[in-house]
C-alpha cells in the first residue's frame, strides 16, 4: 500500500465625437460583461428546498414502518416525491423494542424549509433477519434526508431527474463544478449524530442500483458530535478541499479526514459495498450556517484515494454517481454499537440546491435558474 493520501485555481469634433461614442459602448459593453461574472448571475442546477407546493405537511416513520413514512395505520411504499426531490426517513437500522414509542418526523413549513425532529424513546438496532443490515456493527440507525437521484435499492419509487443533472452520470462526465449547498441549524441534546452528503456509486450505469462488489458510498461530513467520530484505525489520511461557509470560502488546508471501511483492491469491496467518509476536522464543522461543498473534487479525491490506496483503475470512467442526498445520520446519545437509548433532536433546513456551471464563491441556491 502506499503512504497515506494527503489530499490533501482624434482630428475633427466629428471624429472625436465617434471616439467617445465608441468609448461609451466599449464601457458599456465591459460593464455588461463584468456584470455577467458578478454575484448577480444565474446558474444552472437543481433546487431541491424550499418547496411551497408541500408546505404546511408533515409525515412521520416509525420503527415499524419503512421505507415510507406511517400512513392512516399502514406504510408507504416510501418518502414523498416533492418535484426532483424526495423527503426519506431512511430507518434502515432501526430495531423495535418491547417500550419503543415515538417518531421521527419531517414537516414543511408555510415557506417551504424541511424540520425533522426526532423523539424516540429507544433506538436499538435492526437485528431482525428481514432487516437491511442485520449485523450492521454502527451507532448508526436512520439517516432522515433529502434525496436526489435514484433511491438506491428502491429505484421504482425515485424522484424525477432534472435535465440540469441527469443521474446515473459517469464520474468523468460530472460537471467539473458540481457544488452542493445548504441552509441549515441543528441540535442534538440527546443523540448520536452527523450530518452529510451521502453519494452512492455503483460500477455500471444500471438504473436500478442496489448494494453490490465494487459499490462505493462517500460521505462528507460537515457536523458530528464526538461520540460519532471513527475509529482511528480507518483513517487514512487528510484532505486539502475548499468549502464556504456563510459566503466566506475556507481553502480548507488538510481540513478533512479521509476515512475508509469495506474497501479492497482492484475494485472490489464487501458484497453490499464499501464506505469512505470526509470529515470535518473539530475546529471547522458547522453546526448552523450556509455551507457549500464542491462535490466534483470530492470525487476526484475519492479517485485517487483508489487508484493510489488500493490499486482501483479508470475510477471515472468506471463508476457513475447514482444519488446526492443530504441529511443526519443519528443513533442513541451513548454512541454504543448495539445500545438502545433514546434519540432526541432537530434537523432544520431552508434550503438545499446542487449548482452546476459555477465557482465555490458563486454558488448560491436563490440564482439557480432551473429545477
Amino acid at each position: 500500500m502506499s503512504p497515506p493520501l494527503k489530499l490533501g485555481r482624434s482630428v475633427t469634433r466629428r471624429a472625436r465625437w465617434r471616439s467617445g461614442r465608441n468609448m461609451v459602448i466599449g464601457l458599456f459593453v465591459f460593464a455588461s460583461m463584468l456584470a455577467a461574472c458578478g454575484p448577480g448571475q444565474a446558474q444552472r442546477g437543481v433546487s431541491l428546498l424550499p418547496d411551497v407546493a408541500a408546505k404546511n405537511k408533515t409525515w412521520q416513520w416509525t420503527g415499524t414502518c419503512f421505507p415510507g413514512p406511517s400512513l392512516l395505520g399502514a406504510c408507504g411504499r416510501s418518502g414523498p416525491n416533492l418535484g426532483p426531490a424526495q423527503l426519506n426517513g431512511d430507518e434502515w437500522n432501526l430495531g423495535v423494542g418491547p417500550t419503543s414509542t415515538g417518531s421521527v418526523q419531517t414537516s414543511l413549513d408555510a415557506r417551504g424549509a424541511l424540520t425533522v425532529l426526532g423523539n424516540l424513546s429507544t433506538t436499538p438496532p435492526c437485528t431482525a433477519t428481514t432487516c437491511i443490515a442485520p449485523q450492521a456493527n454502527t451507532w448508526v440507525r436512520a439517516y432522515p434526508s433529502v434525496l436526489y437521484g435514484i433511491n438506491q435499492c428502491s429505484a421504482q419509487t425515485s424522484p424525477p431527474v432534472s435535465a440540469s443533472l441527469r443521474l446515473p452520470m459517469e464520474v468523468s462526465a460530472i460537471p467539473p463544478d458540481l457544488i452542493g449547498t445548504t441552509s441549515y441549524s441543528s441540535q442534538a441534546p440527546h443523540a448520536t449524530y452527523d450530518i452529510a452528503y451521502d453519494l452512492w456509486l455503483n460500477n455500471s450505469d444500471t438504473k436500478t442500483p442496489c448494494k453490490g462488489d465494487g459499490t462505493v458510498e462517500v460521505l462528507v461530513w460537515t457536523a458530528y458530535d464526538e461520540q460519532a467520530l471513527l475509529p482511528g484505525s480507518l483513517k487514512v489520511g487528510t484532505a486539502s478541499l475548499p468549502f464556504k461557509v456563510n459566503g466566506i470560502v475556507d481553502p480548507g488546508q488538510h481540513a478533512w479526514s479521509i476515512y475508509v471501511s469495506n474497501v479492497y483492491g482492484d475494485g472490489h469491496t464487501e458484497p453490499w459495498g464499501g464506505t469512505v467518509w470526509f470529515v470535518l476536522d473539530e475546529g471547522h464543522i458547522v453546526e448552523k450556517g450556509t455551507v457549500s461543498v464542491d462535490l466534483s473534487s470530492v470525487l476526484s479525491k475519492v479517485g485517487t484515494l483508489l487508484q493510489d490506496n488500493y490499486g482501483w483503475r479508470s475510477f471515472s470512467t468506471h463508476h457513475w454517481l447514482d444519488t446526492i442526498p443530504f441529511g443526519m445520520e443519528f443513533g442513541p446519545e451513548s454512541g454504543a454499537l448495539f445500545g438502545a437509548g433514546a434519540s432526541h433532536f432537530s434537523l432544520h433546513m431552508s434550503s438545499y440546491c446542487l449548482s452546476v456551471g459555477t465557482t465555490l464563491l458563486q454558488a448560491n441556491c436563490a440564482r439557480l435558474q432551473a429545477r
